[in-house]
């Protein structure tokens, strides 16, 4: 991952990278849904429609031409789950097509291959969807597209797992984009990951949290209920 950065010329991610994993604390907001919520998200600004992603799909997502740095670095990450070949990938396209939002929402089939892939960041067991890889590709992040292409590929893998009876992600506490983004697909605030990094070693613990907590700790984080 490290060269890729460098290839990408991320100097300043690879040395954030590093830095993080020699001594560092953070904290990871997770929202879950479950299989029985119902949810009408805000519509995008085009309309949307839920496709696996497959061979064919997939040159369109892991498309770099005129990516930045940062933006290369992110659809690299996603391109290694993608080979990696966790399944339930899914894609939120507009009417011709073209990719506007990915997400996974991985099947408790294969919690070992996550946990062998991701480390300990999530509290895995026979019921839960993982929802990890979310990209926006440049083009669509002025579209509103989150809530509405959350929502549908939520729904799409919840069709494709019969036997799971929930979703839960973990984005950053203090990015208050991607807090909202999810709870705007139909997540809600459930737990708090605390992860630490000390000479290379992470370790990750795992709490209840509540919608007044995380405003507590991030002051308007989400409108209260």
């Amino acid at each position: 991952m490290l060269a890729k950065q460098l290839q990408n010329g991320d100097i300043k991610g690879v040395r954030s990278d590093i830095g993080q994993w020699m001594w560092s604390e953070n904290y990871y907001c997770g929202l879950q849904r479950g299989r029985d919520t119902e949810f009408t998200p805000a519509p995008a600004n085009v309309e949307l429609a839920a496709r696996p992603l497959d061979d064919e799909l997939a040159p369109k997502v892991f498309d770099f031409n005129g990516l930045g740095e940062r933006d290369a670095t992110y659809l690299e990450r996603r391109k290694r789950i993608w080979e990696a070949g966790f399944e339930n990938g899914f894609v939120a396209v507009d009417p011709e097509g073209e990719p506007a939002y990915l997400q996974w929402l991985i099947p408790p089939s294969q919690n070992a291959k996550i946990k062998e892939f991701f480390g300990p960041l999530f509290p895995l067991d026979d019921s839960t969807l993982v929802v990890e890889g979310a990209w926006i590709p440049p083009k669509f992040r002025k579209e509103n597209v989150m809530g509405e292409g959350l929502a549908k590929v939520t729904v799409a893998a919840f069709e494709a797992s019969p036997d799971a009876s929930a979703a839960l992600c973990f984005p950053e506490l203090q990015n208050k984009g991607a807090v909202r983004g999810s709870a705007s697909g139909g997540y809600d605030i459930a737990k708090l990951r605390t992860d630490r990094w000390r000479l290379g070693r992470r370790t990750c613990t795992f709490s209840d949290f509540s919608v007044a907590e995380a405003n507590e700790r991030v002051p308007g984080l989400v409108p209260n209920p």
